[in-house]
């Protein structure tokens, strides 16, 4: 074997830190935007971000647009920890025993259950199992009932035992039967604890007055706000119109006048640092210009292809694809997809996210009727279902024929099963109410 030396060309293709950059600016939303721009600001000196606009809006506005954007700032929402301390005092705890209770509540997650193992935390805070043990039975006689369970299960037969009136045949199916019980599989269990299917339909009636998760009324942390990117306004002549929400977008300038402070210092480190900074300026503006473009410009082909949804709503939704778009704008799919990903527009019905107004086609039955969109099809599927005899519910081939009957959608039964768990709606077995209300 020898060494050798040889040339080759080779093409590849790759991306320099400002393309990526741009990439990741297009997928920002609004304010995810703001952030980005101020930490820019803080790396570039000659770099001022102007938000005139947005207070010269404010001053202008009418006393009702006033108060909207009063109504819209963030208030101080209680969080499920605050809750349950401020209820601490007047139990009366030893300092011991009130600092186990607390590290049990920042324990507990959104919910309010106790994902951690007894064990676990008598080994962390060096306790025995039976003080842990007292404490969560503190936390379980707070309110709201229910918090500070293990699993479902246990949630439930807590606010049970909180219940004004007792039940005590609802206690003993959640507390030693809870697996058939949720499974539907009555027959099985009225023959074990002979009773009737009527009672286990008034023991399932009142178990659904209950909170599966009793701490979603509390906020985990300071609420987020959406902040549109785009808007559609509809004109008196009745044509859509789009612009950007440039009202909450700063406004970049380059600091002319320290600029020539410091271009006196006859230093080429100096004027080199100046170039580098300016040439971060001219690219991230006119990054943020194509951003604005490409966002309009798709806009622009979502308003054109869903006019009915804009005019009645998501009920007209049409099946739009993001590679349709790529394709009418001459782009790339990806672009659009991270175009689209994060973004809000306001619509005359409310602000949604961007994402929302594309869909999958779903064959029609009928040759001369357009494809419906998934979203359609999902909505006649909720719609069967409330509708349907609650003690003979609708199976998934009875929905699909239902659905090639009265609507021309031609789907199958593992379609509308799909399209009925992605919507949350239990099964048919599971729907069964065996007396009629």
């Amino acid at each position: 074997m020898r060494a050798e030396l040889w040339q080759e060309q080779r093409l590849k293709l790759s991306l320099t830190k400002e393309l990526t950059q741009a990439i990741e600016l297009l997928q920002y939303s609004a304010v995810e935007l703001q952030s980005f721009l101020y930490e820019q600001s803080l790396d570039n000196p000659f770099l001022e971000i102007r938000d005139y606009r947005l207070k010269r809006s404010y001053r202008d506005s009418s006393d009702k647009e006033k108060q909207r954007w009063i109504e819209n700032i963030s208030t101080h929402s209680e969080t499920l920890s605050l809750h349950l301390i401020a209820q601490l005092p007047a139990l009366s705890l030893s300092e011991r025993e009130e600092r186990v209770v607390r590290y049990m509540i920042a324990s507990l997650d959104e919910d309010g259950y106790l994902r951690v193992e007894i064990e676990e935390i008598a080994a962390r805070l060096a306790i025995s199992k039976q003080e842990a043990e007292k404490a969560l039975q503190i936390i379980q006689s707070l309110e709201p009932a229910g918090v500070g369970a293990r699993s479902l299960q246990e949630c439930l037969y807590l606010q049970l035992k909180r219940l004004p009136h007792r039940d005590e045949m609802a206690e003993q199916i959640v507390q030693h039967h809870f697996s058939l019980f949720v499974e539907k599989a009555w027959k099985t269990l009225a023959k074990q604890l002979d009773i009737d299917i009527a009672s286990l339909q008034r023991v399932w009636d009142l178990i659904r007055t209950l909170e599966p998760r009793p701490g979603i009324h509390y906020t985990k942390e300071m609420p987020h706000f959406i902040v549109p990117d785009l808007i559609i306004e509809r004109s008196d002549e009745g044509d859509w119109r789009i612009f950007c929400n440039d009202d909450v977008h700063p406004e970049l300038a380059w600091n002319r006048a320290y600029e020539q402070k410091i271009s006196g210092y006859r230093d080429g480190q100096v004027q080199s640092f100046i170039k580098d900074k300016y040439r971060q300026f001219l690219w991230l503006t006119k990054s943020l210009e194509q951003r604005k473009q490409t966002l309009l410009n798709i806009m622009h082909v979502i308003v054109d292809k869903q006019k009915q949804c804009l005019e009645a709503g998501f009920a007209a939704l049409k099946p739009l694809t993001m590679r349709e778009v790529a394709e009418e704008l001459g782009i790339h799919e990806s672009t659009v997809s991270r175009a689209v990903k994060n973004k809000y527009v306001q619509t005359p019905f409310g602000t949604v996210e961007l994402r929302r107004f594309f869909s999958n086609a779903v064959s029609s039955a009928y040759a001369d009727d357009d494809a419906a969109s998934s979203v359609k099809v999902k909505m006649f599927i909720k719609q069967l279902i409330e509708q349907e005899n609650k003690q003979r519910p609708l199976s998934d081939q009875k929905i699909a024929d239902l659905l090639h009957e009265r609507y021309g959608v031609a789907v199958s039964r593992r379609t509308v099963a799909k399209y009925r768990e992605q919507l949350h709606i239990p099964s048919s077995a599971k729907r069964k109410q065996y007396v009629g209300k």
